[in-house]
């Protein structure tokens, strides 16, 4: 019931109540007869606690609750009352997910209890001096830019008066280390497994097709169509996200060794409908991939004694044995940008920068060369100029080497 007098300003408070496998999420706020009303907010299993308290901030909010002075806003009440709900319209729900994980993590323990004004770029710096000492290049970057925008979405709100991140340098961390496996390593993996047909259809996808995790556990049998998968789902934590891929349809080969591991998996598989998934758990959900990473990846790496194997390593050695056809691997990839090709993904290769430096170095030493020399303005009779790798031969008496 809506209550018609302006009440004080509080979020409330969320409690779970009832059995284990059914709990809910139970907000409770103070009314203005005393009274603690119960809200119920949904099932554990369907919200995260952030969700849960979000969602009875907008109820008590509705029923008169005055909203909490701006001013006074920590970074944890701004990234949940304005921030989030802003921005996730945008975001996928493993994108929500992963920065509800930095939050959580990394921000919330060092400024979630700071008042946004108090916040200053020393206090942020040595933030980010501490963490690069310990953490790859990947996480100081996420969080920079993370807290970059939120604290510019404040600047917009006019609860700061300057973004404090614009005097913090971007942090210099370690050289992040991009493994890539060889062809040799490769194929011992997937001899390794051929005797288990799931196995084997998921590793030759992995390796030949180097889809994104997501886009593996989300295929289904409708976007298998012969020689190519016709990408539109993807799978995050055993869930399905229809028309949910990161670039939206596109078109993936299939090579002839995975086609056929693909139909004897078929031949194999319980479900094989148009709308089953092709890589499925047991009960024919989506497969979890920390489920196959845990069950299968890891085990089969350290009997192999690999360095590391996961589908991102895979998706990277292919970049890397086939950057000569860029084009190619980008598209074949699913990248927007050539330069994530490139300059992210594709590895250089020890003995390939060697062979084409010895190469180099040949044709320039067996090649017809003759230094150019001219004379020009403020410059002395005979001076070196340039060496031109194709000169052409010059007679006797206009040679200045021969004079």
């Amino acid at each position: 019931m809506i209550q018609s007098a302006i009440m004080r300003w509080q979020r409330g408070w969320v409690e779970t109540e009832g059995a284990r496998g059914r709990k809910r999420y139970i907000g409770r706020y103070r009314a203005e007869d005393g009274s603690k009303p119960k809200v119920q907010l949904g099932f554990v299993s369907e919200l995260s606690l952030t969700e849960a308290r979000t969602k009875l901030e907008a109820i008590v909010r509705e029923i008169g609750s005055r909203p909490q002075a701006l001013a006074a806003l920590t970074l944890s009440e701004y990234w949940t009352l304005h921030y989030k709900p802003r921005h996730r319209v945008s975001w996928s729900e493993p994108t929500e997910a992963g920065y509800d994980c930095y939050i959580r993590a990394y921000l919330s323990p060092a400024f979630g209890k700071v008042r946004l004004r108090d916040l200053t770029p020393e206090h942020i710096t040595a933030f980010f001096e501490r963490l690069r000492k310990t953490h790859s290049r990947s996480v100081i970057v996420k969080l920079w830019t993370l807290l970059k925008s939120i604290l510019e979405d404040a600047v917009d709100d006019d609860i700061i008066g300057k973004n404090p991140m614009r005097k913090v340098q971007h942090p210099k961390t370690k050289l992040p280390a991009k493994p890539v496996l060889g062809a040799d390593l490769l194929r011992n993996v997937l001899t390794e497994v051929e005797g288990d047909a799931f196995t084997s259809a998921v590793l030759h996808v992995a390796v030949f097709c180097a889809m994104r995790t997501a886009e593996v556990f989300g295929l289904r049998w409708s976007a298998f169509c012969g020689d190519h998968f016709l990408i539109r789902d993807s799978a995050w934590r055993g869930k399905l996200l229809k028309d949910a891929t990161k670039t939206g349809e596109r078109v993936v080969t299939i090579p002839p060794a995975t086609h056929d591991a693909l139909i004897r998996w078929r031949k194999a598989s319980k479900f094989t409908g148009p709308d089953d998934m092709i890589f499925g758990s047991a009960v024919g959900t989506p497969m979890d991939a920390h489920n196959f990473n845990n069950r299968v990846m890891a085990p089969l790496r350290d009997k192999l004694k690999l360095p590391v194997l996961t589908f991102q390593v895979r998706r990277r050695s292919h970049a890397t044995r086939n950057q000569a056809t860029p084009r190619d691997a980008q598209a074949h990839l699913g990248h927007k940008q050539i330069t994530t090709t490139l300059g992210i993904y594709a590895q250089e290769v020890p003995a390939t920068v060697k062979a084409m430096v010895a190469a180099d170095e040949l044709a320039i030493l067996t090649a017809d060369i003759r230094p150019v020399f001219a004379s020009a303005e403020g410059e002395g009779e005979g001076n070196f100029l340039s060496i031109d790798l194709i000169a052409p031969k010059l007679p006797p008496e206009s040679d200045p080497l021969m004079a």
